[in-house]
C-alpha cells in the first residue's frame, strides 16, 4: 500500500474523492490503520507550537481551565495534523526537509488543493445552482459619472465660495458649458475633478452623505449643471453624465466570477472530505491525563498568547 501511495496520481484520487468508485479500495487499503493517540502532553506541544506561548505553567492551567467545546477543537487541530503528517510522510515528502513536520503538511496541503483546482469542473447545473443561491453576492450597486467645479470654503470663506458657485451654476447653464471644460473652472479640490461609475459609498466618502444622496436622485433626467451643494470642503456645481440604479445581473455578465467562487467552495468541500477521510483512517484513542480537574475558571487561551 505504502508503495502505491507514492504515485502521486493514485494518492490523489484517493483522498480527493474525484473517483467515487475507489472508495471500496480506499477503506480495504487502510484496514488496520495506526494509532493516534492525543495525551496531554502531546496537545499541550501543540497548543505551545500554535500559540507561541513561553510560559509553560500559565499554558498548563489554560489548559485545565479550558472548556470541552475548546479542548475538543484543540483535539481536532491535532488529529488533522497528525493524520496529514503521517500521510505526508508515507509518500516521501519530508525527505531532506529541515522543517520536517510543517513542510510535509503544508507540501501535502498545497499539492492537494492544487490537483483539486487542476481536475474539478463545475458543471452548468452546479454553476446555475450556486448563482441562485448566492445571487445577492453579485447585485450591481448603483453608480454614477460626473465633473464638478468646486470653491474652496477656506480660500473664500463660505459666503463667497457659495456665491462663486451660484455664480458659475448661471454661466455654464446659459452657455451649456460641457463636460470636458468643467476641469478648467474653480479651485482644487482634495480628491478628483472627475468621478467615473463611482458608487454612492465612494462619493459619500469625497463629499458627505447630503451631496450623494442628491446626485443620485434618479428623478433628475435632465443633463444640466446642478447645485450649489455644500460639503466639508466647500461649494460645488455638478454635471451629471451618466447614472445608472442598482440591479441584480444575469450570470452571464458575472459568468467568470461565478466560475471562480463556485470552483473554490467545491474545491474546499472537497478537501475538507478528503482530509476527514484521511482522519477517518486512524483510530484516535483520548489518554486520561486530558480529563481537567480545574472548574470555573476564566482563564482562556488568550492568556498565553
Amino acid at each position: 500500500m505504502k508503495a502505491l501511495l507514492k504515485e502521486p496520481l493514485v494518492y490523489f484520487l484517493l483522498i480527493g474523492g474525484v473517483i467515487f468508485s475507489l472508495s471500496s479500495f480506499v477503506e480495504e487499503s487502510y484496514e488496520g490503520a495506526q494509532e493516534i493517540v492525543v495525551d496531554r502532553a502531546s496537545l499541550l506541544r501543540h497548543i505551545q507550537l500554535k500559540t507561541k506561548a513561553i510560559d509553560q505553567a500559565r499554558l498548563e492551567r489554560s489548559f485545565d481551565a479550558m472548556s470541552d467545546a475548546k479542548r475538543q477543537q484543540w483535539i481536532d487541530a491535532y488529529v488533522r495534523e497528525e493524520a496529514l503528517y503521517r500521510e505526508g510522510s508515507a509518500l516521501g515528502l519530508g525527505e531532506d526537509d529541515p522543517l520536517i513536520r510543517g513542510r510535509v503538511i503544508q507540501k501535502l496541503e498545497f499539492i492537494t488543493q492544487q490537483y483539486s483546482e487542476t481536475v474539478l469542473k463545475v458543471s452548468d447545473i452546479q454553476l446555475e445552482a450556486y448563482f441562485d443561491t448566492h445571487k445577492e453576492d453579485y447585485y450591481i450597486k448603483p453608480f454614477i459619472t460626473f465633473t464638478h467645479v468646486f470653491f474652496d470654503r477656506e480660500s473664500h470663506g463660505d459666503d463667497i465660495a457659495h456665491a462663486l458657485a451660484v455664480e458659475k451654476l448661471k454661466s455654464f447653464n446659459e452657455n451649456n458649458i460641457p463636460f470636458s471644460e468643467g476641469i478648467q473652472h474653480g479651485d482644487r479640490f482634495p480628491f478628483h475633478v472627475n468621478y467615473v461609475e463611482r458608487t454612492p459609498d465612494f462619493i459619500t466618502s469625497h463629499f458627505g452623505s447630503t451631496i450623494s444622496e442628491a446626485v443620485f436622485d434618479f428623478s433628475i433626467t435632465e443633463e444640466t449643471w446642478r447645485g450649489p451643494y455644500v460639503s466639508a470642503y466647500g461649494s460645488h456645481v455638478i454635471l451629471v453624465s451618466r447614472l445608472e440604479p442598482g440591479r441584480a445581473p444575469e450570470l452571464t455578465e458575472v459568468l467568470s466570477q461565478v466560475y471562480q467562487d463556485a470552483q473554490r467552495e467545491q474545491v474546499s468541500q472537497g478537501l475538507k472530505m478528503a482530509y476527514q477521510a484521511i482522519i477517518d483512517t486512524y483510530t484516535v484513542k483520548h489518554s486520561d491525563d486530558l480529563k481537567t480537574t480545574v472548574q470555573d475558571s476564566k482563564l482562556t487561551m488568550a492568556d498565553v498568547q
